[in-house]
Formats: C-alpha cells, structure tokens, sequence
C-alpha cells in the first residue's frame, strides 16, 4: 500500500534515542488511519543507528548528501508520502505533535511546529534559546517572512511542493532555504504552537557560532531568493 504520510528522520548515531521513542511516534501514526512509512536518513552512524531503525519496521536509506542539509534532500527524495513530516531523531521533538501537524496538513504546503508563536515554548538553555530567538526575530524581518520560527525542523510538506525545491544548503540553515524557496514558487506557509524539550540521548551535531555565522550569510544569499 503506498504510504500517504511519510514521517523523515535525519540520524547521526541516535540509536538509544531511537530505541526510545520509535515506539511513541509508531503508536502515533496508528492514531491517523492513513497509510504511512519512518524513513531514517543514516549519515554514516557508528553506533547502530541504522539496525536500530531496522529493527523498529523503519525503511533506512544511507545519506548521500553532506551534512544535515544533505540528509534533509536526501530523505525528501526518497520520501513515498503524499506529506513528508521531518523530525529530528534526538527525542526533542514531541511524538504527539503528529497528529497536530497532520491535521493542519491543509493550510499551507509547508506548516511549521513553532517555538514562539502562542502557546509554544522552548526547553534549553538561556544562551542557545536567545539566539535562536534572535536569530528567527532578525531573518523575519530581513525577509518579511509569515513565519516566527523558521528554523524549527518539526515541520510537514505538502509533497508537491517540496520535492522539487533546489536544495543546497548542508547545514541546519537548510530548513530556512525550504521555506524561502517555497515562498518564492508561490507557496504558503503556517504554523503550529509546540513546545521543544530535551534530546533523549546522544550529542547534538549543531555548534552555535558557526551556525550563527552561517545564518548571516543565509540571510544575504535568500534575500535575493
């Protein structure tokens, strides 16, 4: 049966995260009553990542693409759903947003679990919670965006409209690019109150300042997106 829903995983060596909550976000999709897949993008994990994945009924692909934006295009080429919901792999993002972000499916081609529209909230600390702020607040500006929390990778794709975006980026500034090239084909985009809580396991792969200087050179390449 060909899945309508897609659920995308990039993963760099999260197999105790994985193990742990693989089961909440299968009991979750069960809850729609729609045909649906777990893809995990493996970038090369050492830990058993991708036998983790296996082993919980996920299809694993291994990344082709560097860095996490390299994961990100890989998974959505791969992806057999009508909508692709991309979740990190670390446990931060909530199983139970599934149902909210499926059912906001219709609103726009790209809907975003948002950190700092109402009712959102964000569990880390003060530094990495204030530039992410800041970060969001400065790019909404810069290029009149719809949208509070650009770099949120808890987000769902109409299918159509993200395949065949010309992405680049190889780094977490790929979910800005998305949105910045759906915008320009003429796309819509929304967003979901969510509130973003602790990995479950393993490291984070993000380094703030050279994300930070990556993001100010986003800003100049998608303004003149």
């Amino acid at each position: 049966m060909t899945a309508v829903l897609t659920l995308m995983c990039p993963a760099l060596n999260e197999a105790e995260s994985l193990k742990t909550f693989l089961p909440k976000i299968k009991s979750e999709l069960d809850r729609l009553g729609v045909p649906w897949e777990i893809l995990v993008v493996d970038g090369g994990s050492s830990d058993g990542t991708a036998q983790a994945a296996r082993a919980a009924g996920c299809r694993v692909v291994a990344q082709k693409n560097p860095g996490f934006g390299g994961a990100v295009k890989d998974g959505i080429a791969e992806a057999r759903g009508e909508y692709i919901l991309e979740m990190d792999a670390d446990g931060s993002h909530p199983p139970e947003m599934i149902p909210t972000l499926w059912e906001a499916r219709s609103k726009a081609d790209l809907v975003i679990a948002s950190r700092y529209v109402a009712g959102g909230s964000a569990q880390m600390s003060a530094l990495r919670y204030g530039l992410s702020w800041l970060l969001n607040k400065v790019t909404r500006f810069w290029l009149a965006w719809p949208v509070l929390d650009a770099s949120s990778g808890l987000r769902i794709y109409r299918a159509a409209a993200v395949k065949p975006l010309p992405l680049s980026a190889s780094d977490f500034v790929v979910q800005q690019e998305a949105l910045a090239l759906i915008l320009r084909a003429g796309g819509s985009a929304a967003e979901v109150p969510f509130r973003y809580g602790e990995r479950v396991g393993g490291r984070s792969k993000a380094r703030v300042l050279p994300l930070a200087v990556s993001y100010l050179k986003m800003l100049w390449r998608l303004k003149r997106l």
